[in-house]
């Protein structure tokens, strides 16, 4: 029997796969789908990190209060809760095994302090989802190398907090910044509008659309726009230092790639269409350069990466709102999930075609234990997790019919 759920809701996968191949089991990857909030988390334990399990695993629990209405409050009072586990770890005896030498049993007090200072450690990437009569409305948490993916009906990659989050955009709009050392750019960011004026459909700018690596069956979604002018800006507080989420910088010359689901405030004049934006991490930037980032490669994370609690009270936590189209798939994973798939495309593929067995515990197995292999040859194993939330069309007893 299959009853037709007309709510717009969000139902969700959620798998925790701990290390099967190389020495030692992590099991540091917690995942949590909160379903009456709509709220998403996923933790990664650090490896090198004492008790790292634990603080994942007490984030995670946090999760369905972190986005309350004092959401900075909330998420300082979870810091704080592992600042204080770490101290109290810290005061716990040291036990060295007997007959260790004298000499030996000074270092390795030494050693165990320095360890239990950076003990209780996590990355995190939580996601709150609210659907409206046109859009899907997030509020974003993330610190760390875990990833955030959106992704259309359609497969189409929206968003991917490996190439579009705002701290990841500092990078670009350094490098930007230093070409166009002599002319100031138009800020772009989170809690920012500016007013773009619309060139027309990317499907019918042939010579544009080459320069892209969007596929030909989604090049009707797209809009292009030029930038004219700053609008508004709002600062987000992320932590008590209220450091600005960086943007993008804009030049007149450059083109925006814009979802046609995000038009804005209208404005005609002297034949021109104009829109009045606000921020997305979905918008593309084609510079004069004539390059478009890769949107969907997937490149090896380096060994280290902001964590809970410590880059919170440095102002490194993201904390950003962004848009989506009704029928959007969103995808939070550990960078173990990610790290099995070269491309967005790929790992959304995987999760298209695994869809059924994933939704049966008895017979995931399996399937999870191919991924660790495949991960495993590509780069070593790693804990594995991720939380799919997709949109609850239509609902299966027993199961989801994805």
């Amino acid at each position: 029997m299959i009853m037709k759920d007309t709510i717009n809701t969000y139902s969700a996968v959620t798998i925790v796969s701990a290390t099967m191949f190389g020495e030692g089991e992590k099991n540091q990857d917690r995942a949590r789908w909160y379903g009456p909030g709509q709220i998403a988390c996923i933790c990664d334990g650090v490896t090198t990190s004492p008790y790292a399990e634990r603080s994942a695993e007490l984030v995670t629990q946090f999760a369905p209060v972190l986005f309350d209405n004092n959401k900075e409050n909330n998420f300082q009072i979870i810091c704080d809760l592992l600042i204080a586990l770490r101290k109290e770890y810290q005061q716990d005896k040291i036990v060295i095994p007997d007959g260790t030498a004298p000499t030996i049993q000074a270092i390795l007090r030494k050693v165990i302090q320095e360890k239990r200072k950076t003990s209780f450690q996590t990355t995190m990437v939580a996601v709150k989802i609210k659907c409206d009569e046109k859009t899907v409305a997030t509020h974003i948490f993330k610190c760390g190398d875990s990833a955030f993916f959106a992704f259309s009906h359609e497969g189409e990659l929206l968003s991917s907090s490996l190439t579009n989050s705002p701290v990841n955009n500092r990078a670009t709009q350094n490098k930007r910044n230093n070409h166009y050392s002599l002319l100031d750019g138009i800020s772009f960011g989170p809690g920012h509008q500016i007013l773009v004026r619309v060139e027309g459909l990317l499907c019918h700018n042939k010579a544009l659309a080459q320069q892209t690596n969007i596929g030909d069956t989604h090049l009707k979604n797209w809009i292009v726009c030029t930038p004219i002018e700053n609008c508004g800006k709002v600062t987000y507080q992320i932590d008590n230092a209220q450091q600005p989420l960086p943007g993008l910088s804009l030049k007149p010359v450059d083109r925006l790639l814009v979802p046609r689901y995000l038009y804005g405030t209208k404005i005609t004049s002297k034949g021109h269409r104009y829109y009045v934006l606000d921020y997305s991490s979905t918008v593309r930037v084609l510079s004069i350069e004539g390059e478009l980032t890769s949107h969907s490669k997937i490149d090896q994370r380096g060994s280290t990466t902001l964590v809970l609690p410590d880059h919170f009270y440095k102002g490194y936590v993201e904390s950003y709102q962004d848009r989506f189209p009704k029928g959007t798939h969103f995808v939070l994973c550990s960078d173990g999930f990610y790290n099995c798939f070269s491309d967005a495309k790929y790992l959304w593929q995987w999760l298209k075609n695994h869809a059924k067995t994933l939704s049966h515990k008895d017979e995931r197995q399996s399937l999870l234990r191919q991924l660790h292999s495949q991960l495993d040859a590509k780069s070593g194993d790693d804990d594995i997790s991720f939380v799919w939330a997709y949109p609850r069309t239509t609902n299966v007893i027993g199961t989801y019919q994805l």
